[in-house]
């Protein structure tokens, strides 16, 4: 086997970036000079896009010298990595705390889903970098690693939320929740990608999705021999 580039190196064991995966993502609030090129970064990343922006578009945006981007990353694709991890971990906390207050499986579901709907909306920038990222990643190695790990915290989360919510339906789902939460991950992704190719709305597949997610509610009910709120989720389909 070949020896690393410098680049890989950096992309599988820069300490900084082995931290930005932990469980409890990045610092959003960092007021650090790499903080201040990270935010600087997504700014014109998400203006321009990944293929019409250069390290000096950055730096300037940034109000800093071009040689210190290189200070704290290696290439473009190492900064476009950390863009993305810190923009996932914002939208990842957004989401938990738009349902945390909210105790009824149902209606985490219900606003979960909304919410996802509402940010593939808001932000599609997002969703086109990280998009970015996975197609430079099918080309590099050490890339693939890391966007890798980010797929599996993405993963852990919606795990973590679907273990909650089926542990308060009546039986268990059948599906085992790993798998359970990459069908969903992959379908929030595949949906947010239709939308930018198709220039549409994603706000009706992720209320189908939505549907589809449900009819495991009634699954579950009738699982453990009682009538499923039938109304209740036509009322909650209805209202969206």
């Amino acid at each position: 086997m070949g020896k690393a580039t410098v680049q890989e190196r950096t992309l599988i064991g820069s300490p900084e970036n082995a931290a930005s995966l932990q469980s409890d993502g990045p610092a959003v609030d960092d007021p650090g000079r790499r903080g201040q090129i990270v935010r600087a970064a997504a700014d014109v990343l998400a203006r321009q896009g990944y293929g019409e922006t250069s390290l000096k578009d950055v730096a300037r945006e940034a109000g800093v010298a071009p040689g210190l981007l290189h200070y704290y990353f290696e290439s473009k694709q190492e900064l476009l990595l950390e863009v993305v991890v810190r923009m996932e971990h914002e939208m990842i906390q957004d989401w938990k705390l738009a349902v945390a207050d909210i105790e009824d499986p149902i209606e985490r579901i219900v606003a979960a889903l909304d919410h996802a709907a509402e940010r593939c909306s808001q932000q599609p920038e997002f969703f086109r970098l990280l998009f970015d990222l996975y197609n430079l990643g099918l080309s590099s190695p050490a890339l693939r690693v890391r966007c890798a790990q980010m797929w599996a915290h993405f993963i852990d989360e919606i795990e973590a939320e679907v273990r909650r919510v089926l542990g308060r339906l009546p039986a268990y789902s059948v599906v085992p929740p790993r798998d359970l939460a990459g069908a969903i991950a992959g379908a929030i992704d595949g949906i947010a990608l239709s939308g930018l190719v198709l220039q549409q709305s994603p706000r009706e597949l992720y209320q189908a999705l939505k549907v589809l997610l449900l009819s495991l509610v009634v699954t579950a009910y009738v699982t453990a021999g009682q009538e499923p709120p039938i109304a209740r989720l036509t009322s909650l389909l209805a209202r969206a």
